[in-house]
């Protein structure tokens, strides 16, 4: 075992953000005429401004709802109600128990413009006090004791006051901006503090290691410490799983990026198959033309969507024909189509039951199965499919217009037979529907939301939503360092694995906020081992 003396350097990484002196405030619901407007206010002045607005002797029950009357500042009409406000629902949050870790005031105003501006001028005015405009020329200060609030400064101070760190912060943001389900639980589980829980176990553990390697190194000189090397084959072991671990949910974030990005679904098929019409069910709108004339639709047409709770990219193209026999606008489109359905994730091919037109069939069958085949270019003008993602693509038959069938239940299995063999799909992936009447569409969106879970192949895990600085950090700082710490432990060097597992574990602090420091190391050194006792 290779033995060098342990250089560490002291690491200072600070949040570096300070508590402001001012109070904030902001309108937090979407502003226009609404029901209720709820307005913010954090800093030190807020208790004092509340209790001047209410004109109260004495601060409210903390986090206990109650309704007040609201005064203005100064009365400008004779009217004896201009002075009053509104009646309004408050409730105050003492620090350190609010959201950002300051005295937190919340008002519940009625939402017209009218009523919030007032209540917010009020305020405003109501933080001034006499002597302000003097201290802040004497003190040259800049920021005004009362101020409207940037955006996201709330979340800023809890995040400088430690009531939640960058993961958090990403999850709240991810909260408002979810549109789905499946995103909703992707970012309650970074709000709720459970990726908090497990990157600080993780730095945890890796913290326990480096202490651990640090006090291989420096004691075992003394011949004494750790002379069988057993400790060191720990820490390996350790390190191994850590490592295995990390990956599995690197790994999970990526499948859950597809849910979350959106699935790409296109509709293939001939000419007047009734592919728009399916569309327009699924969006459960006219959101694409519907005509009895084929090449209605010559380009692709994208709408998003919801189906079974999972943000859907949903993509109608053109008709496939010979592109011999239709126009060069048209013919474009079909080439557009061949290229949506490689991009997509699943593909819908929307396949007549009764059409009299069989120009069509030989180039939708080829264009399935090459959609099926792997390593086979499908020549669309220098357009190369990314193979992996051929390898993944689910392709589900749509037998639409099964209510042209003059005897459905004669005719609807041999059919089903002979596209199954012709384009090498199982039965159990062809779905017999009727557009005009909407039978059998309840079963295809069904079965379209169980390949959306097959594709993430989650299982019973819940979503997981990361920004790109996230995936970015685990995947080019966090995960090779314990890859090089593993390789260095093989070749019996401390010192060097040491340094890695210091790297990984300041790695795994970036993400939360969080960086370590000497003193977090020989916390753990002291604590665990009684070095000297």
């Amino acid at each position: 075992m290779v033995i060098y003396p342990l250089l560490i350097s002291r690491i200072s990484c600070r949040r570096g953000l300070s508590t402001s002196a001012s109070t904030i405030y902001a309108l937090s619901t979407a502003p226009g005429r609404a029901a209720l407007g709820v307005i913010r206010l954090s800093g030190p002045r807020s208790q004092k401004i509340l209790q001047r607005m209410t004109r109260s002797s004495k601060p409210l029950p903390p986090r206990t709802a109650s309704l007040r009357r609201l005064y203005a500042p100064r009365v400008t009409t004779l009217a004896p109600t201009a002075e009053i406000l509104d009646d309004a629902l408050t409730l105050s949050f003492p620090a350190p128990k609010s959201y950002t870790g300051e005295d937190v005031v919340e008002l519940h105003v009625h939402g017209g413009r009218a009523v919030v501006n007032a209540v917010m001028d009020a305020v405003c005015a109501y933080g001034r006090e006499t002597e302000d405009e003097k201290t802040a020329i004497e003190s040259g200060e800049v920021e005004a004791p009362v101020r409207y609030a940037n955006p996201g400064e709330f979340t800023r101070r809890a995040y400088a006051n430690f009531r939640m760190d960058l993961t958090e912060v990403e999850g709240v943001s991810g909260m408002i901006d979810a549109e789905t389900e499946t995103q909703r639980l992707a970012a309650i589980s970074a709000a709720g503090g459970y990726i908090r829980r497990l990157y600080n176990s993780w730095q945890a553990e890796l913290l326990e290691i480096s202490a651990l390697m640090a006090a291989i190194i420096d004691f075992s000189e003394e011949g004494y410490f750790d002379r069988s090397g057993s400790l060191f084959h720990d820490s390996i072991a350790q390190t191994s799983k850590l490592l295995s671990s990390i990956q599995k949910h690197s790994s999970q974030i990526e499948r859950s990026e597809i849910l979350l990005a959106g699935v790409k679904l296109a509709l293939l098929g001939p000419p007047n198959a009734g592919k728009s019409s399916l569309l327009n069910l699924l969006a459960r709108r006219d959101a694409a033309i519907v005509s009895t004339t084929p090449g209605t639709t010559r380009d692709v047409v994208e709408i998003g969507l919801e189906l079974g709770g999972y943000k859907v990219v949903l993509t109608d193209t053109a008709g496939l024909r010979l592109t011999s026999t239709v126009g060069e606008v048209e013919a474009q489109g079909i080439t557009r189509a061949k290229k949506a359905s490689a991009e997509a994730d699943v593909v819908v091919a929307v396949i007549p039951a009764v059409m009299e037109d069989h120009q069509w069939h030989k180039v939708v069958r080829d264009e399935i199965l090459t959609l099926q085949q792997i390593g086979v270019d499908n020549n669309f003008d220098d357009y190369r499919m990314d193979q992996a993602l051929l390898q993944e693509k689910k392709i589900i038959v749509a037998l639409n217009k099964t209510d042209l069938l003059q005897d459905p239940e004669l005719e609807l299995p041999i059919l089903i037979n002979q596209i199954s063999n012709e384009l090498s799909i199982a039965e159990g992936h062809i779905f017999p529907i009727s557009c005009m009447e909407g039978e059998g569409i309840d079963e295809l969106m069904q079965y379209l939301v169980h390949s959306f879970e097959v594709l993430a192949d989650l299982g019973s895990d819940v979503p997981i939503g990361a920004s790109t600085r996230v995936q970015e950090i685990i995947r080019n700082d966090v995960v090779p360092s314990l890859q090089r710490f593993l390789e260095h432990a093989q070749d019996d060097d401390v010192v060097f694995a040491s340094e890695e597992i210091r790297y990984a574990a300041d790695a795994i602090g970036k993400i939360t906020g969080q960086s370590t420091e000497l003193e977090d190391v020989l916390g753990v050194v002291f604590s665990r081992f009684c070095v000297g006792k």
